[in-house]
């Protein structure tokens, strides 16, 4: 019997194969195909392996082989794809035109797509197109083999697509970054500007290029002084570790102009809760602070004025007083003619002094005490205080409140201004006439209190100024009840207005806001 294995001697050495560039450059012996049958099953272990379709055609374009990744991208199967022509993937004008690339080729061997990198449009099996990038090879053969055109194609469609989102953000982002009327950039965490807008550069006359890449406390905007400049040195730590910083300071405006500026800087995280960038921004303020300056000055001139003419109106009340009393005794020894004249001149001083008491209770400031007051009550005691003085002119009175209306006012205010406005009523009318005092919810939170009467109503000339102080349409009046009507409607965050009423006088209208 012969041995399984031959004797050294008998042994023929085995033929050198040709190195394939895939494999180790340590052999060592394991099992698997022999060496005719390596090339086969790299070949299809690659097709089946490669994750981006590939597709191999001859030089008249019909394809010969195809990667099982084909189908997954493509919608065709391999086999259904080798055996056509390569066109099919194309959209038109290439589907109709490929050939004639490949003619000119052959015969020009001028190629624009061999060895490079193109963006592309693949027509998938079921008639949708996606965006691929392409790369062509030429791999040659033995000489008596044709040559083949390798094809691979990377499906960039939704790469494309959240680029171009990423595009249309960025645009988004940067129309508003741009299109701010606040001054806005962008640092790093050591205070370097990254980015300005246009607002923030034209503000003070500087470009984009100056600025960008440099300290912020190093630009013109910080050139005011040297305190602002720490100042905002400190800020950019302070934001470091987390604050939101905000503070008034003076920036350089084009040529010699100061501005005045509410800055803040704000810190940006991502999304591990890192800082990663500080947003400044800045209003320029200055014509709101001259502003503020103008009427902080003009009120302190007020506030002296009113003081000069509550110190005055006290003073002059009381030699009225005392001048009234004497005339009063002083009429009461004459005869009757003189003390008719003293009667009338007792009806002047009298009338001067209300006019003192009233100026003394208008320039003096407000000191509200609000409280939840419950309007029908309130209405009621405004009544009973008035009702005598309607009735004995005749004046019909009537009120439409609810029960359940309350307000968080100061009550003695409030009652006073009623109190104002429904004598102004009576007095338009005279004798007779009707009175309506009705109240009405609005949206907002808010409540309405009309004061409606059927007399002559408001005359034109006086209606725009009807509510400054010392105007008035009345005879005998002060022309201080609607001022100070007004000044307690506001001092409550409420107004008051007048109009025509429906009962065919005026109406007054007074809102203010439901507790």
């Amino acid at each position: 019997m012969e041995p399984l294995t031959p004797a050294p001697s008998q042994v023929s050495p085995p033929a050198r194969a040709k190195e394939h560039p895939l494999k180790s450059a340590r052999r060592e012996p394991e099992p698997g195909p022999s060496s005719s049958q390596l090339p086969a099953a790299l070949h299809e272990a690659l097709l089946e392996a490669v994750l981006d379709p590939t597709v191999a055609i001859d030089e008249r374009g019909q394809v010969v082989l195809a990667s099982r990744s084909v189908e997954r991208v493509f919608g065709w199967k391999p086999e259904e794809l080798v055996g056509r022509n390569v066109n099919v993937l194309m959209p038109e004008p290439h589907h109709s035109a490929h050939d004639s690339y490949l003619a000119h080729y052959r015969a020009t061997g001028a190629t624009g797509i061999l060895g490079r990198t193109r963006a592309f449009t693949v027509v998938h099996r079921d008639g949708y197109e996606l965006e691929v990038e392409l790369s062509v090879s030429r791999v040659d053969g033995s000489a008596a083999e044709r040559p083949l055109f390798v094809g691979s194609f990377r499906d960039v469609t939704e790469r494309n697509r959240a680029q171009q989102l990423l595009a249309d953000r960025e645009r988004r982002l940067r129309s508003i970054f741009e299109g701010s009327f606040q001054y806005i950039g962008l640092l790093d965490l050591e205070g370097n500007v990254l980015e300005a807008n246009m607002t923030a550069l034209d503000a003070t006359g500087v470009t984009r290029d100056e600025v960008v890449g440099r300290p912020f406390w190093e630009t013109r905007w910080w050139s005011v002084s040297e305190e602002s400049r720490v100042q905002l040195r400190e800020a950019i730590q302070r934001a470091r570790r987390g604050e939101f910083v905000r503070f008034e300071t003076l920036h350089r405006g084009r040529g010699d102009d100061v501005l005045t500026v509410d800055f803040s800087l704000k810190p940006v995280f991502d999304e591990e809760g890192h800082i990663v960038l500080l947003i400044p921004e800045g209003r320029d303020i200055s014509e709101l602070k001259r502003a503020q300056r103008a009427e902080t000055a003009m009120l302190r001139a007020l506030a002296t004025i009113g003081e000069s003419a509550a110190m005055l109106a006290h003073e002059i009340k009381n030699p009225i007083t005392a001048v009234n009393l004497a005339l009063r005794a002083v009429a009461r020894q004459l005869g009757e003619d003189d003390a008719a004249v003293l009667r009338d001149l007792v009806g002047r001083m009298q009338r001067l002094e209300r006019t003192m008491r009233r100026t003394l209770t208008f320039v003096r400031p407000l000191d509200l005490v609000p409280g939840a007051v419950r309007l029908s009550e309130l209405v009621d005691e405004v009544l009973g205080d008035l009702s005598p003085e309607f009735e004995r002119h005749g004046v019909a009175l009537e009120t439409q409140v609810a029960d359940d209306l309350v307000l968080r006012a100061d009550r003695q205010l409030l009652g006073e201004t009623l109190t104002n406005l429904l004598k102004n009523a009576r007095e338009a009318l005279g004798r007779g006439g009707k009175v309506r005092l009705c109240a009405e919810s609005l949206p907002g939170g808010r409540l309405c209190l009309c004061v409606d009467d059927d007399g002559p109503g408001i005359p034109p000339e006086v209606a725009d100024d009807l509510f400054r102080p010392f105007v008035t349409s009345k005879h005998a009046g002060t022309g201080l009840g609607l001022a100070f009507c007004r000044k307690v409607a506001e001092a409550h965050g409420g107004r008051i207005d007048v109009e025509s009423s429906p009962l065919g006088g005026a109406r007054f209208a007074l809102e203010l806001p439901l507790a």
